[in-house]
C-alpha cells in the first residue's frame, strides 16, 4: 500500500494536484492499481512531514508557490527544516474560486464568509465590492470551509457562505452564489510531490532544482556572493524567498528555485562553490518542470563545455614536475 498525504479534506486544491500528479504517473506507464493507493487527508503541511518522516506516510503533496501570493510559508519552512525529504515532482494548479452556500440567497443576505486565509487574499477585492459589511472567517482550507457548511445545523447555515472550488461545491452539494470571483484571472499555484530522502529523478533536460541556504550573517555582501555564483555558472533563478532562521532577529535562510537538474555541470559547479562559502546549503531536489519548459544552458555552460575545461585544466597539471 503506497500512502499519499495532502491537505484535506477532499476537493483542496492540493488533493486535485495529487490526482494530478497519480494521472501523470499513470500517463508514462508506472500505474499504481487503485487498491494499493491509500490518499490520506491531514491537517497540516508540518504534521504530515512528522508522518512522512516517521514512515506512516509514503509521498506527501503540499503548495509552495502561488502566482498572487507568492511562497507559501508554511511548506517552505517544513521543508527547510529536515534534510530528511527531497522533492520528486512539481504540478500546477489553476485557481478559481466560487461563493458557495447551503440555500440560495442574494448577496445582501450574506453575513459571513469563511476560506482559507490564502484564498480569501485572492478574492479580497470581489469581497470589498460586493460583500463589504460581511464578517470574514479563518478555515484550515477552503474545502474544509464547504464541508463544515454543508454539516453544520440548518439553522446555522442562515448567513454563512464559503469561498471554495467549483469542485468543493459540488461534492459537498452547495448552491453556488457567484461564479469566478477570484481578483486575479489565471492564478495558478505549485505544489510538489515530497517523499523520505532517497533517489533523485533522472535529467529530462526540463528540470528545477530547489535548495536552501544560510549565508553568513556577519559578512557585508553574502548575498550578493552567493548570487553572483549563479550567474558565473549560467544557472538562471525562478524564485528567490527569504524565511527568518528563528534563531535571532535578522538572520535568514534564502529558499531558491534554480532551472536545471543537478545532473547539468553548471548546476553541480554552482552548488559546489556555494557550499565552499554557505555555512548550509540545503538541497530538496532535482525534479522535472511541470510546464516541461527546457532549462537550455546559456553557450559557454553546457555540460561539454565543464568537461573540456577538466580535461584542460588535467592536461596542465600533467606537466608540473615534482617536487625535489
Amino acid at each position: 500500500m503506497t500512502r499519499y498525504g495532502f491537505l484535506g479534506p477532499e476537493t483542496t486544491f492540493t488533493h486535485q494536484a495529487l490526482l494530478q500528479a497519480l494521472e501523470a504517473r499513470e500517463s508514462t506507464g508506472t500505474r499504481t492499481p487503485p487498491e494499493q493507493l491509500q490518499l490520506v487527508p491531514v491537517s497540516t503541511v508540518a504534521a504530515a512531514a512528522a508522518d512522512l518522516i516517521a514512515g506512516d506516510l509514503d509521498a506527501l503533496m503540499a503548495p509552495i508557490e502561488n502566482s498572487v501570493e507568492g511562497g507559501v510559508s508554511g511548506t517552505l519552512d517544513v521543508l527547510a527544516a529536515t534534510d530528511a525529504i527531497t522533492i520528486v515532482a512539481e504540478q500546477v494548479v489553476p485557481i478559481t474560486f466560487v461563493l458557495a452556500a447551503r440555500e440560495p440567497m442574494a448577496l445582501d443576505q450574506v453575513e459571513s464568509v469563511a476560506s482559507h486565509p490564502h484564498a480569501q487574499a485572492q478574492v479580497q477585492g470581489w469581497l470589498r465590492t460586493h460583500l463589504p459589511d460581511a464578517r470574514i472567517d479563518a478555515a484550515s482550507s477552503t474545502a474544509a470551509a464547504a464541508r463544515d457548511l454543508a454539516f453544520c445545523a440548518p439553522e446555522d447555515a442562515l448567513g454563512r457562505t464559503a469561498v471554495c472550488s467549483p469542485l468543493a461545491a459540488e461534492h459537498f452539494g452547495l448552491h453556488v452564489l457567484a461564479h469566478g470571483i477570484e481578483d486575479t484571472v489565471g492564478a495558478q499555484t505549485r505544489f510538489v510531490l515530497v517523499q523520505r530522502e532517497g533517489r533523485i529523478p533522472a535529467r529530462t533536460g526540463a528540470d528545477r532544482t530547489t535548495i536552501v541556504i544560510k549565508l553568513a550573517h556577519d559578512r557585508a555582501g553574502a548575498l550578493l556572493e552567493a548570487l553572483e555564483l549563479f550567474n558565473a555558472n549560467g544557472v538562471n533563478l525562478s524564485r528567490i524567498e527569504s524565511r527568518p532562521t528563528g534563531d535571532a532577529l535578522g538572520r535568514y535562510s534564502f529558499s531558491i528555485d534554480v532551472e536545471g537538474h543537478l545532473e547539468d555541470r553548471r548546476v553541480q559547479a554552482a552548488l559546489r562553490d556555494l557550499h565552499r562559502v554557505c555555512p548550509a546549503v540545503h538541497f530538496l531536489g532535482s525534479y522535472p518542470r511541470f510546464d516541461g519548459t527546457s532549462s537550455r544552458a546559456r553557450e559557454g555552460f553546457e555540460d561539454s563545455a565543464y568537461d573540456t575545461a577538466v580535461e584542460w585544466v588535467r592536461q596542465l597539471s600533467s606537466l608540473i614536475e615534482p617536487p625535489q
